[in-house]
């Protein structure tokens, strides 16, 4: 599974954050990166989390094809 960071939010500008990361949710990894984003979490500094990015061929229900 790939899984990237959102970015973070930082004086109501949001950024992006290169961080890519392939395998599994609870990996150290990706602990130790949500860990740097919380460290720097502040009322300027927002990290937006993480997401996985849905792969080709799989629809979602909302681009009106049906199944």
């Amino acid at each position: 599974m790939i899984i990237i960071c959102k970015g973070v939010q930082k004086n109501n500008r949001f950024e992006k954050c290169p961080f890519l990361y392939s395998g599994n949710w609870g990996d150290a990894d990706l602990i130790e990166h949500q860990k740097y984003h919380q460290l720097l979490e502040n009322e300027n500094y927002s990290w937006l989390g993480f997401d996985a990015p849905q792969s080709f061929g799989n629809f979602s229900a909302r681009d009106g094809k049906r199944s």
